[in-house]
């Protein structure tokens, strides 16, 4: 685990990008985990900063309990969620609903960069 500056007295956690190891996603290219569930007392799941090479798809893949909401920063690509798609370029956002399959491709020639989260839905009526 990467060590975060902290301050005892204010609770300040500070974690640098650059300090941060790049690990594979599980469905392709390449992520630095700025935050995982674990580190907060919220529904917020994850907050990546993902990087996906020309060419390199995202696989299709869904989530049971969970939005996921990306960020484009640099690159362009094609989101498909179910069977809509639609090009993606930086300072889109795209937030996907739970249960939904999606794909995301870059069919750009440079690398894609973005920040993605995910937040854990609620149950009904909560």
């Amino acid at each position: 685990m990467l060590e975060e500056k902290s301050s005892v007295v204010t609770g300040f956690k500070k974690l640098s990008l650059a300090d941060i190891p790049l690990e594979p996603t599980r469905h392709g290219a390449l992520k630095k985990v700025l935050l995982r569930h674990e580190d907060v007392s919220s529904h917020l799941m994850f907050l990546n900063e993902v990087y996906v090479a020309p060419g390199e798809t995202i696989a299709a893949h869904q989530h049971e309990d969970m939005e996921e909401i990306f960020y484009f920063l640099e690159g362009e690509g094609s989101m498909q969620i179910e069977e809509e798609v639609q090009s993606v370029v930086p300072g889109d956002r795209v937030i996907i609903p739970s249960r939904k399959v999606h794909v995301l491709e870059n069919t750009g020639e440079k690398q894609m960069r973005f920040i993605c989260f995910g937040v854990k839905v609620l149950p009904e009526g909560a």
